[in-house]
């Protein structure tokens, strides 16, 4: 990319700052749930497009990926700064997506799993949009957002209704052409055939509700699907369509808006229309270089990648440590690039949208991953896990007076989008916020640094007995495994650990040997050890302080 002289860089990030409320004042716990909070908006307040894109790691062009059609993404990045060291605060929706929405980890909202909805177990927390109304803000979506459809899931009714001041969209209009998919998933006639006599025979068999879902997906859930349709036969095709409505809908209030949209796709099933499928030549996909066991990792370490599995096409008595056939890597990972272009496109459309309407340039635009994904590296498949390839996404951030093309390779945490954006809309952080703001960073020219230098990721294993958590540095990734049901709520204890783990992503990038016990890294784990342990003590404090135990 083209750099501008330094002094133009330093006046235009002179205005960036002039433009944002970058004081210290926060808004209160109280103040919003009394709604008696003074509206900060100024005369010309920000949009914000708040874009989600779900199980999408960073196999993007603009992060190095030149084997992927993804204009629309690269776009983005030049228009804006990408983080290309960002990650998520536990890599499976549900957590990921409450953690993000709240700005509070994981052990704050309580939530795991993807059936805890955070307003029942951390009723006191409020969401990013929810806090946005209260600073004259119109707000509202499409899509996934949170996990959940309508009134399942971790999520509430209306997609949790208090985050939106226009209520959330479900859009079914898919194209009248290719009629409603099967399960919201499937296009190709033969298997909507085929789903359809299974759904029968369910139902004659005297099943209802979700056992005959599960009856029909037992015989027939292909995991890809490569159909000759338009995009709006597909769920997320719809999506975007909705959004260019509700965008018209939001720049007709005369308030500032939040508009949240959700795209479902890479998400498994692989489904996209065939145009996308054929940008790649699937003779030239290529496997993960790495498809065994780290040498030295715990086997607490791995999971046995049951969502790939409950496909009907793939081998369910397969675990980690087993490779699948190459042609179904190959047709997976096909599947996985379709997925993003298809996503790609859609965002194409939101962009033209805003260009229509005169207001890119007084938008703040986010786009964000809920987690990465593995595609056979280490013989796993899907996310759930501590390694590299589930928890780092892409995160890049647009908006005005934000340098253009910048990448910044700092750690950082999905949760720091929470206070982040609401210093760039010039409205107060909320106390409740557990991220930092991202903006000394956004202008690399002025080298200023953020107090923290690592993110902070974790997991559980054996039903929660077990959790893992992560710190990730520029240069290593040091694992603790802690049994005996330890939270970051409750003392740290050293013979809780039941297992460790070091990679140097230097010299081993795709974590292929465990380094804790080499003599060699004795100093790099006594220090991240050193920080980890220090990180969890403050949180076992903040968090006992607030009552939370």
């Amino acid at each position: 990319m083209r750099f501008m002289k330094k002094s133009n860089w330093f006046l235009l990030f002179l205005l960036f700052l002039a433009s944002c409320n970058t004081t210290k004042k926060s808004t209160t716990d109280n103040q919003i749930k009394t709604g008696k909070i003074e509206n900060p908006v100024q005369q010309q307040p920000k949009n914000i497009l708040f874009i989600a894109v779900d199980d999408l790691k960073p196999l993007l062009a603009s992060y190095g990926h030149d084997e992927m059609c993804t204009p629309n993404f690269d776009r983005l990045s030049q228009m804006g700064v990408s983080f290309t060291n960002a990650y998520v605060q536990q890599a499976v929706c549900g957590p990921s997506r409450a953690s993000v929405m709240t700005g509070t980890r994981p052990d704050r909202t309580k939530v795991w799993d993807l059936h805890t909805n955070f307003r029942k177990s951390a009723p006191d927390l409020y969401s990013m949009p929810e806090y946005l109304i209260t600073q004259g803000y119109e707000t509202t979506g499409v899509g996934k957002i949170y996990h959940g459809s309508h009134n399942s899931g971790s999520v509430s009714s209306g997609h949790d209704a208090k985050s939106w001041s226009i209520p959330y969209a479900f859009p079914k209009d898919f194209d009248p052409k290719y009629g409603n998919p099967a399960f919201n998933f499937y296009q190709d006639p033969q298997t909507k055939k085929k789903l359809k006599q299974l759904r029968k025979e369910a139902l004659a068999k005297g099943l209802k509700g979700g056992n005959v879902r599960k009856y029909v997906f037992k015989h027939l859930r292909p995991s890809t699907e490569c159909a000759d349709v338009s995009d709006e036969a597909y769920l997320d095709g719809i999506i975007a369509k909705t959004a260019l409505k509700q965008l018209d809908t939001l720049t007709q209030t005369g308030k500032p808006f939040f508009l949240a949209v959700g795209f479902h796709k890479p998400h498994l099933p692989f489904v996209a229309p065939k145009k996308y499928w054929d940008l790649y030549d699937k003779d030239k996909i290529q496997v993960a270089k790495f498809q065994k066991l780290a040498e030295g990792t715990p086997e607490i370490a791995y999971h046995s990648f049951g969502e790939l599995r409950a496909f009907s096409d793939i081998d369910d008595n397969l675990t980690y440590g087993d490779t699948l056939p190459l042609a179904k890597q190959k047709e997976l990972i096909h599947g996985y690039m379709a997925g993003i272009s298809y996503i790609d496109t859609q965002i194409g459309k939101l962009l033209k949208r805003l260009e229509e309407k005169g207001i890119l340039d007084n938008t703040i635009i986010v786009l964000w991953g809920d987690h990465g994904y593995h595609l056979g590296d280490h013989t796993e498949w899907c996310k759930h896990s501590n390694f590299q390839q589930a928890t780092r996404i892409p995160m890049i951030i647009i908006g005005p007076g934000i340098p253009k093309g910048i990448k910044i390779d700092d750690p950082v945490e999905l949760l720091d989008l929470f206070p982040t954006i609401f210093d760039l809309a010039g409205v107060p952080i909320p106390e409740q916020a557990e991220g930092k703001s991202l903006i000394p960073l956004l202008n690399p020219l002025t080298k200023k640094k953020i107090k923290q230098d690592f993110a902070i990721s974790q997991y559980h294993r054996r039903g929660n007995k077990v959790e893992g958590y992560s710190i990730r540095t520029k240069r290593y990734r040091y694992t603790e495994w802690h049994g005996n049901y330890y939270k970051s709520f409750k003392p740290y204890k050293e013979e809780n650990i039941v297992g460790r783990e070091l990679y140097d992503y230097e010299k081993d990038p795709i974590e292929t040997r465990n380094l804790v016990d080499d003599p060699a890294y004795a100093k790099v784990v006594k220090k991240l050890k050193a920080k980890l342990k220090t990180f969890l003590n403050k949180e076992y404090q903040r968090l006992n302080h607030k009552n939370i135990n």
